[in-house]
C-alpha cells in the first residue's frame, strides 16, 4: 500500500493562497522508460488529472475542472478528489495551522503541489528540473 503525505503551507502576500504539498516515500512502482529511467508512480494520474507544470502559471491558475476539496476544521480533515485515476486523491489529517485555515476560508481554493520528491523541502529542486506540478482546486471549508 502506498501512503500519501500532505504538508500545508501558505503563500506570502495580502491574498495568500493555501497550498498543500503531496509526497510519498515510494516514488516508483517499478516501471521504467525504454532508456531505463524509473517512471514516477503518479505520472499517469498527473497527466489524466489536468495538472500543469509549476512553471506554467497560466495552466494552473484557473480552477481545475472536475476537482473538489473539502477541509473540515473540527478534525483537520482534508479530502481531495479529481477525475479518473485522481479520484480519491487524498483523505486525511492535514496538520493545518491557523494561518492556513484563515487563507483557505478566505480564498475557498487550494493550490495542490506534487513532484517526484520525498519531502516538500525538495520541491524547489523539482521545479528547477521541470518535474513539479500544480493545480488550483475549489475548496469548501466547513
Amino acid at each position: 500500500m502506498i501512503t500519501m503525505y500532505a504538508w500545508p503551507s501558505t503563500a506570502d502576500g495580502p491574498d495568500a493562497l493555501p497550498m498543500v504539498h503531496f509526497t510519498t516515500d515510494q516514488q516508483s512502482a517499478g516501471e521504467v522508460t525504454p532508456d531505463g529511467m524509473p517512471v514516477w508512480m503518479f505520472d499517469t494520474a498527473i497527466r489524466e488529472g489536468g495538472w500543469s507544470r509549476f512553471t506554467d502559471f497560466d495552466g494552473w491558475s484557473v480552477p481545475a475542472a472536475e476537482w473538489r476539496a473539502l477541509y473540515r476544521r473540527e478534525d483537520d480533515l482534508l479530502a481531495v478528489s479529481g477525475p479518473g485515476s485522481c479520484e480519491g486523491w487524498y483523505e486525511g489529517n492535514l496538520g493545518a495551522d491557523a494561518e492556513w485555515v484563515a487563507a483557505a476560508a478566505a480564498q475557498q481554493s487550494v493550490v495542490l503541489l506534487a513532484a517526484p520528491v520525498q519531502h516538500p523541502s525538495l520541491y524547489s529542486y523539482a521545479v528547477e528540473a521541470g518535474a513539479a506540478f500544480a493545480l488550483l482546486v475549489p475548496l469548501l471549508v466547513v
